[in-house]
């Protein structure tokens, strides 16, 4: 019996390390965003849930990363945080009050592909640092 259950704790745990090695491996999936190449309303749907997509990915690391650490790294993370979310928001946003036209809306669609684009940047800053697959 004690043999059965040695092996099994072998085996178990041969099973697990070989679980963990492969995770390991895994890398980090960029997305690549061409949405200013399609339809105007295929376009704008195509930048919008790319923001979704990487705001949601994001906030998954963030929060995986936040639980792990003490106050003190916490606070540091979010300031960092507030840091990168204004130098987002400077890079990326559209303002625009006046009459609406296909540059608009393109302009528009640009902005949501740029705020994609360096939201899955920043996810790929914090999951490297915290070594978070």
């Amino acid at each position: 019996m004690k043999l059965k259950t040695g092996f099994l704790t072998a085996l178990g745990t041969a099973i697990l390390s070989l679980a963990t090695f492969q995770l390991a491996q895994a890398a980090f999936v960029e997305n690549q965003y061409n949405c200013e190449d399609a339809y105007m309303e295929v376009a704008y749907d195509c930048g919008n849930d790319a923001i979704v997509v990487e705001k949601n990915r994001l906030n998954k690391i963030y929060m995986s990363v936040y639980r792990t650490l003490n106050t003190t790294q916490q606070q540091q993370l979010d300031k960092e945080q507030r840091i990168w979310l204004k130098s987002r928001s400077d890079k990326c946003d559209f303002e625009y009050d006046g009459p609406m036209n296909n540059s608009v809306v393109y302009a528009q669609i640009s902005a949501n592909v740029c705020t994609a684009n360096e939201t899955q940047k920043r996810s790929k800053v914090i999951a490297k640092r915290y070594n978070i697959k």
